[in-house]
């Protein structure tokens, strides 16, 4: 399962590898990136990390079988 981050950067979000710097897309909304991800991985299953309020978030998309991932 690929696992990416969301961050803000100004008025835009961008995408990355969970553990990379290059940025994989740039966009106005967190949804377009969702969207990304889903497309990137053909709807396989991926998770995506997020600075919130209250820390590290973490969105499961696509076919995710929760035994497959252990944080």
């Amino acid at each position: 399962m690929d696992v990416f981050r969301i961050e803000a950067d100004g008025p835009q979000w961008k995408l990355l590898k969970a553990h990379g710097y290059k940025v994989i897309r740039v966009a106005e909304d967190q949804a377009t990136l969702i969207e990304h991800v889903l497309t990137l991985t053909q709807g396989h299953g991926a998770v995506i990390r997020f600075e919130s309020d209250s820390g590290v978030r973490e969105l499961r998309v696509g076919d995710v079988d929760t035994d497959e991932y252990m944080p």
